[in-house]
């Protein structure tokens, strides 16, 4: 369902990826969406993916690619997957907004009850994950 948009807006495939195989974050794009299994979408990228997806996005070089840009680009990537998954698990609550996290900096759904499911893409220059994480507890 992510790569239904991505493929076409930007050109960049997602797989499912094994939980122990995560990368440290540059930047992670945090999005909750409310209800009684309440779901939170991250969006995570190191620096020169940002800034690779960020050139796809605004259609300019990577140089012209500032750290604003790279932010927009993750909220924009979560809002495009919490809208898919939100359609595909017929919710019916509000999407929250994205919000930044940088690097190690925790965010409020990393502990508890979850399940997770991690995709990465590893086009040429772009290498991203998505976790949705479906807070149980």
């Amino acid at each position: 369902m992510v790569n239904s948009v991505t493929t076409t807006m930007m050109n960049v495939k997602f797989a499912l990826v094994p939980m122990a195989e995560q990368t440290v974050p540059f930047r992670r794009a945090v999005l909750p969406i409310s209800g009684p299994v309440p779901v939170s979408v991250v969006v995570t990228g190191d620096q020169a993916s940002c800034q690779a997806l960020g050139a796809r996005l605004f259609m300019v070089t990577p140089q012209d690619v500032d750290i604003s840009m790279m932010e927009d680009t993750l909220r924009e990537l979560a809002n495009i997957t919490a809208g898919q998954v939100k359609r595909a698990m017929s919710l019916d609550s509000a999407l929250g907004l994205p919000r930044i996290v940088k690097g190690t900096d925790p965010w409020s759904g990393t502990v508890g009850g979850q399940q997770l499911i991690v995709l990465r893409a590893e086009s040429a220059d772009i290498h991203l994950e998505v976790q949705i994480a479906m807070h149980t507890s």
